[in-house]
């Protein structure tokens, strides 16, 4: 898949429900305006407008005063955010163009209480699984009981031990169950 395709298939699709308003991501969708602002470029070059939109360039200081706002939120799930990163960094497909920002996007959107490809504001569960398959191959196929993605995502945190308080879908499964309840004979 080229830089092109990538765009067309997964960020047409994020951007345009970030620019309405219709996803969990925070300003910049957790990216710096550096990035978000290549990313629009990018878009743009492939015929992609924005005209009109909330993102388009002469409104993007709006959203430098709304991270203000947001920035607080995000820093207190900050080392939740940086251990999904890690785990969706350790699976990467180097191949790919926007890899590391799929990274720090997929990982500000786990912070939802949604579906994880809602809350990236994609328009299926599919072209989630498809996006994953693509950015992070190994990560996808450990999913073999096509768990939501989100959960699964918790769930290998869980299972890597950490000091994380584990999320998994059920506290049986989890390796920190033991420290959750007491276990009496």
């Amino acid at each position: 898949m080229g830089r092109r395709d990538e765009l067309l298939r997964f960020w047409q699709h994020i951007i345009t429900a970030y620019c309405a308003d219709q996803t969990t991501l925070p300003p910049f969708l957790g990216l710096s305006r550096n990035e978000f602002s290549d990313l629009i470029t990018q878009l743009h070059k492939i015929g992609f407008s924005l005209n009109g939109h909330p993102c388009s360039s002469q409104i993007l200081d709006q959203y430098t005063a709304k991270q203000h706002l947001f920035g607080d939120l995000i820093q207190l799930r900050e080392d939740e955010i940086a251990q999904l990163s890690q785990l969706l960094t350790e699976s990467i497909n180097k191949d790919s163009f926007y890899a590391n920002l799929a990274v720090r996007v997929m990982s500000c959107a786990c912070m939802g209480s949604s579906h994880l490809w809602s809350d990236l504001g994609l328009p299926e569960r599919p072209v989630l699984s498809e996006m994953i398959r693509y950015y992070f191959p190994a990560l996808h196929g450990k999913n073999v009981h096509n768990m939501r993605w989100k959960r699964f995502f918790y769930k290998q945190l869980c299972e890597s031990g950490g000091d994380y308080v584990c999320r998994a879908p059920s506290c049986e499964e989890c390796s920190s169950y033991s420290e959750c309840y007491t276990v009496t004979d």
